[in-house]
């Protein structure tokens, strides 16, 4: 054994403490302000014979907190949407991102090779699959479910969610699923698979009454608050607002950003694609916008006046994102 004098002890302590002062400096910029992330790879849905794997991201507070749901869009995984769910756990709610197992990474790319189909063709072959929509929306249900059964045994989570208080949010094909829980009927089917423990949704880039998901007739019911938020550069245009003119009014958001395009929302900060800038300034955008409104819907804090909505709009322009609308019914 090496004996180590007195000076060499001190060296190498003095070293251990700035390193270990290094990383407690890094926790806020690593995603670590909320208290802990619970990554549950498996969790089947006996009935379906269905995997929906989730991951939660917890607030600090260990007293019931109100559960939002986050879809990710075709092509996504759980681990997507990472920075809006960090900062949703940071403001105090129990964030449960999903994983729509027939429409994540490796299904898509399951159909680009067993197919031969390059990767848009993969993308709209999943959207166009009948039985991918109808699961999506019923992952939701189990997944709910499954938050229920949790917050009663899992020793990480239990007692920690309150369930009387439920958002969903979703970019894409998550929107699509966020728009259905929420009441919105789709093409494919005269069921009603709305989820009616939610108390608001909000779709980013959400579906048109094109005929592809939704027609004109799709939207009458909605009751529950519903918030979409699309871009100017969105991949249909403006047509992603047929929703606010098509919903009855009360409590319906429209949240229009200038020169954001699609991927824009998609949040890429937990998965493999590069957080180009303009996806970062959206993201900081919705950082501050998204939890105010879920304040408002869940936890019932007044409603957002035109001054109140005019601040947050100020306070979330930067960069890339230099203007945005914000229409209410």
């Amino acid at each position: 054994m090496i004996a180590l004098s007195t000076d060499m002890k001190r060296t190498y302590l003095s070293r251990a403490f700035g390193i270990l002062g290094i990383l407690v400096l890094m926790i806020p910029r690593m995603g670590f302000a909320q208290a802990v992330v619970v990554d549950l790879p498996r969790n089947m849905d006996g009935a379906r014979k269905r995997n929906v794997p989730a991951v939660f991201h917890l607030p600090r507070q260990t007293a019931p907190q109100p559960l939002v749901l986050v879809s990710h869009g075709a092509s996504g995984s759980r681990h997507g949407m990472y920075a809006l769910a960090a900062e949703m756990a940071k403001q105090g709610y129990v964030v449960m991102c999903l994983e729509h197992v027939t429409s994540n990474t490796g299904n898509i790319r399951w159909r680009m090779r067993s197919q031969g189909l390059n990767y848009k063709q993969a993308l709209k072959a999943c959207g166009n699959d009948k039985a991918v929509r109808e699961n999506r929306v019923r992952d939701v249900g189990f997944a709910i479910d499954l938050a229920e059964k949790l917050n009663r045994v899992d020793k990480r989570i239990q007692g920690r969610i309150d369930l009387s208080r439920i958002a969903i949010i979703g970019h894409s094909y998550g929107a699509y699923t966020a728009m259905v829980s929420c009441g919105v009927l789709p093409v494919t089917t005269d069921e009603d698979l709305s989820e009616p423990r939610i108390q608001l949704g909000i779709a980013l880039s959400p579906q048109s009454a094109n005929g592809n998901f939704f027609n004109e007739q799709s939207f009458a019911k909605v009751t529950v608050p519903f918030v979409g938020i699309s871009g100017t550069r969105d991949l249909s245009g403006d047509a992603h607002g047929d929703f606010f003119r098509l919903m009855p009014e009360g409590d319906k958001h429209f949240l229009w950003f200038h020169d954001a395009h699609h991927f824009s929302f998609s949040d890429p900060a937990g998965g493999p694609r590069k957080n180009i800038q303009s996806d970062a300034d959206v993201t900081h955008a919705l950082k501050i916008i998204v939890p105010q409104l879920l304040d408002v819907y869940l936890r019932g804090e007044a409603r957002l006046n035109e001054e109140a909505r005019n601040a947050l709009v100020s306070e979330a322009l930067r960069g890339t994102v230099h203007a945005i609308e914000w229409s209410v019914k």
